[in-house]
């Protein structure tokens, strides 16, 4: 019977150095997030690093974290096969869906299999909006924050007077990639004037902890 290749055989493939860190990355949306970061990882050229980009439908949040565990679970198995790389970090990326009691339970979940949750509040399009302005006022929910975003995006070009934000856009990273550092430092300057301890926060968002964790990863060839 043939002998699964060892994980220091994957390793040796990468060289001596100090090799990129194996991530997991979990998503709620089928189209917005997975686009989004799927575009991010190619535009850092991480085709090495074997980020995994997994679309979890369905809109409950523990049914992210369920799949995530699940999918732990099977790279233990590959690992100890000598088949996969273990995962070094796991990120689930997720909103509240206007679900606070499971949105909370999700977040006990993953903080107990020490998953990093990526959480945005009320939606996802909350970190695009702060590309464009910095605001810590609440929203009630995605149509809430929709037409401010739409009205930022027309001023930067991004949609034309009529145009209507789409979430199934694959080029939207590239569209707001000019503005990535002010989102970056607006998420920074909401992190520090208007704490979200507890994960709950409205408005919020954590992608920036992702974002510049996947640009650290750029530094390792």
């Amino acid at each position: 019977m043939p002998k699964g290749k060892s994980t220091n055989d994957l390793r040796r493939r990468l060289g001596n150095k100090k090799s990129r860190d194996n991530f997991l990355i979990v998503v709620e949306g089928q189209e917005t997030e997975y686009n989004y970061f799927n575009a991010l990882k190619h535009d850092l050229k991480l085709s090495t690093t074997d980020i995994r980009i997994v679309s979890a439908s369905g809109g409950d949040t523990l049914k992210i974290i369920d799949k995530t565990c699940s999918l732990v679970q099977e790279n233990k198995l590959e690992t100890e096969k000598g088949n996969q790389l273990a995962f070094d970090r796991v990120f689930c990326v997720f909103d509240d869906d206007n679900k606070i009691e499971k949105f909370k339970q999700a977040l006990l979940k993953g903080q107990e299999n020490n998953f990093i949750c990526i959480t945005s509040i009320p939606c996802f399009e909350f970190w695009f909006l702060i590309h464009y302005l910095y605001t810590t006022a609440p929203f009630a929910n995605y149509k809430e924050l929709c037409p401010k975003l739409e009205a930022e995006m027309r001023k930067a070009g991004i949609l034309k007077t009529k145009e209507s934000y789409d979430k199934s856009d694959v080029k939207l990273y590239y569209k707001l990639k000019p503005k990535l550092e002010n989102a970056l430092n607006n998420s920074a300057e909401l992190q520090k004037n208007h704490p979200n301890e507890d994960g709950c926060t409205n408005p919020s968002t954590k992608v920036h902890i992702l974002i510049q964790e996947l640009i650290k990863q750029k530094e390792f060839k």
